[in-house]
Parts: structure tokens; C-alpha cells; sequence
């Protein structure tokens, strides 16, 4: 399933979940529409469990939304055999309709997908408790999606 995933933090900034698929990195896009092809993402597994996230980015490169629970960054990576533990994430729909993340990955650290609104960036937080407004999400079927 095709989804676009929105971050729900309360400072103002850009939301839509963007990989970017040409540096393997992850950050936030102020909306859906190009340049922003990597702010589509297959979401295998359903809309709650574990899943798996992948880019849908026109540009080569890698795909897979990976947590890196050692020093708290999120990127791309290739697939998700090891070392890539962290591209398996318990998604959990909450009360009020939104998702949080939680990376699975097997060193600890940091496990919540954060998206950072006030400066576009995209990490893992230790909670979904304040002052992590980031780590919840709208997952959301695109429009135009076939």
C-alpha cells in the first residue's frame, strides 16, 4: 500500500516524510508534489504491526526507511538484511487516529521516528512524551494513487 506520512509536531515547518533516495537521506518536505517524488512510501505489512517502509522516489538509490538506533539518525538503506536491523518498525495507531514508529532495530538507543518541523530534519526520539511533538504521524493514502 502507497502512503504518504505526515508529521504531526507542533512548531511550524515542513511534514510530509521525504527519503531521499539520491544521498540515502531522510528529511521533511513542505508538501507531497515535485520536486518531492520520496515523499511516497510502500508500506508493507499493513497499518499497524511491524512494517516496512520503502521510497517510492524517482531518484536511483536506496529505499528502505532506516532507523540507526545507535546514534539516533535516520536514512536509507539498501535492504533489510543485516547490518540494516533498523528498516523493521512496530507501527502503533493511536486513539486519535494518528501512528507512531518504533524502530526495531537491534542496538539500543533511541527508537521513535521524529520528524523535526522547525528545521525540516528527521531523527528517533526515546519517547512519544514531550517535548517530542514529532513522533506522531498521519499515514494517509495518496489522492492519486493507482
Amino acid at each position: 500500500m502507497n502512503v504518504l506520512i505526515t508529521c504531526l509536531g507542533t512548531v511550524q515547518g515542513p511534514r510530509m516524510l521525504d527519503g531521499r533516495t539520491g544521498d540515502g537521506s531522510v528529511g521533511l518536505a513542505p508538501h507531497s508534489g515535485e520536486p518531492f517524488s520520496g515523499t511516497r512510501w510502500q508500506m508493507n505489512g499493513g497499518l499497524e504491526g511491524v512494517v516496512t517502509l520503502v521510497c517510492q522516489g524517482d531518484v536511483p538509490g536506496n529505499r528502505f526507511l532506516d532507523g540507526r538506533t545507535g546514534d539516533g539518525t535516520v536514512g536509507l538503506a539498501p535492504n533489510t538484511d543485516p547490518p540494516f536491523t533498523g528498516t523493521r518498525w512496530l507501527a502503533t495507531r493511536l486513539g486519535d487516529g494518528s501512528t507512531t514508529f518504533k524502530c526495531l532495530g537491534e542496538v539500543e538507543g533511541n527508537r521513535f521516528l521524529d520528524g523535526r518541523t522547525g528545521d525540516g530534519t528527521v531523527g528517533l526520539a526515546p519517547s512519544t512524551d514531550p517535548p517530542f511533538t514529532g513522533t506522531r504521524w498521519k499515514v494517509g493514502v495518496p489522492i492519486d494513487d493507482s
